[in-house]
């Protein structure tokens, strides 16, 4: 007789890729063990709690494509979409920022001529985006578009807000295309880290083993070594950065990978997130810099992040690729822009975090590899798969890393596994 052998999974990093792949293959009648090497789970999914306040540990926000996949590994999700009081500034003056083609008809930012340019502009955004866009850079693509001026500035910081990336000369425009189309994002209720506790809990309930603290030193197919302990497994799912997929698999890495990882473009922000007992002003709720690659959103105006009366702030200054950043410097910027919009803020300052350039996605999807198609296919080698914001050639940030966690879940998932019984 034969009978059915349980896959062993070993998943290398706890933040929502890891995790979601580790639903995956449990799902799927896999003894999964995740391997965290922090000592909390989450990366950069974590938050920062206190007195009743969440500040998420950079830019975060929920897109349907990517709540639709937690959706379906049993998380869910609340909070709301900035739908009131959003505004962006140009040439010194703030406007509310145009919603559709009457509010771009009646706004006073722009003329005739650039209103009638940026009417194309709104008019392909929710389409699939021509095959074309893929290897074109969004500078192309504007340029296309006939923009220039300051409704070139404005749309240069609406792809910025949706992307999260400050590099138009580089940037696939089909990729910001799609993310513009679909701009309908969420703040999440208790911060990004209630996903990442979520996630955990439906891993846990399905069995999943949790260790953090756990370094992995290197991963072979069939293996996988920690300091000290070697632990044998039928399937890998390296749910990390890409030069750490190529330092852990050593040897076994192959040259496209090696590849990808050397040429990959991080994208970063500095950040400012503060909490206040109280907002000085209650509007606008978000502000977008079409002069300076900036923006400011109050998240508790639509999530539950902070306490009766309270208020949480978020901050971003948007790097380019290669930008060196002066932390002083960057740290003074955020601050007067959080004093131009909430005059007296240090008054009501509970907490503030900041980090001068925080990593927010691991590759850029870039225009001369096809955007995201350049990205690397989820399975690396027979039994081990790679996933993250950077792999597999569905969507952008959490999407991107969910999905692709799903990918090589079923990439190292066999359809069928047995083994023969031992005689009796």
């Amino acid at each position: 007789m034969r009978r059915r052998h349980m896959t062993r999974a070993i998943v290398i990093g706890g933040g929502p890729a890891g995790l979601a792949a580790a639903v995956a293959l449990a799902s799927e009648g896999a003894s999964v063990t995740v391997l965290e090497a922090d000592r909390e789970l989450g990366g950069r999914a974590r938050h920062w709690e206190g007195d009743g306040y969440r500040i998420n540990l950079g830019p975060h926000a929920l897109y349907p494509q990517a709540e639709r996949i937690l959706n379906g590994l049993g998380v869910k999700v609340t909070g709301r979409t900035p739908s009131q009081d959003l505004t962006f500034e140009l040439d010194g003056r703030t406007h509310p920022i145009p919603s559709g083609p009457l509010s771009l008809l009646s706004s006073g930012a722009f003329s005739l001529a650039e209103k009638m340019r940026l009417a194309r502009l709104f008019a392909s955004i929710g389409k699939p985006p021509p095959a074309s866009l893929a290897t074109q850079t969004v500078a192309e693509w504007l340029d296309g578009l006939g923009l220039t001026g300051g409704a070139r500035r404005f749309a240069e910081a609406g792809v910025r807000i949706a992307t999260y990336a400050n590099a138009p000369e580089r940037l696939s425009a089909a990729v910001a295309v799609r993310q513009l189309g679909s701009a309908q994002v969420r703040y999440v209720d208790g911060g990004w880290g209630g996903i990442v506790d979520a996630l955990a809990r439906r891993a846990e309930g399905l069995g999943v083993t949790i260790r953090t603290r756990a370094k992995v030193r290197s991963v072979e197919p069939g293996a996988v070594h920690l300091e000290g302990e070697a632990l044998a497994c039928d399937a890998v799912v390296l749910a990390v950065g890409p030069k750490r997929a190529v330092s852990l698999l050593g040897a076994h890495a192959p040259a496209s990978l090696r590849a990808f990882a050397e040429e990959a473009a991080p994208v970063r922000a500095s950040h400012l997130d503060v909490a206040l007992r109280a907002l000085p002003r209650a509007r606008p709720s978000l502000v977008l810099g079409a002069d300076r690659p900036l923006y400011a959103s109050v998240h508790s105006s639509y999530a539950e992040v902070a306490p009766e009366g309270g208020a949480v702030i978020h901050l971003g200054r948007y790097l380019a690729p290669d930008e060196r950043v002066d932390p002083a410097a960057a740290r003074r910027e955020l601050e007067a822009v959080l004093e131009q919009i909430q005059p007296g803020w240090r008054g009501h300052l509970v907490h503030a975090r900041f980090a001068p350039a925080s990593l927010v996605m691991h590759a850029l999807p870039e225009a001369r590899s096809g955007g995201v198609a350049g990205r690397p296919a989820a399975l690396v080698t027979p039994g081990v798969a790679v996933a993250g914001d950077w792999v597999g050639d569905t969507g952008l940030l959490l999407e991107a890393s969910l999905a692709s966690a799903l990918a090589a879940a079923h990439a190292v998932m066999p359809l069928s596994v047995s083994e023969p019984r031992a005689a009796v």
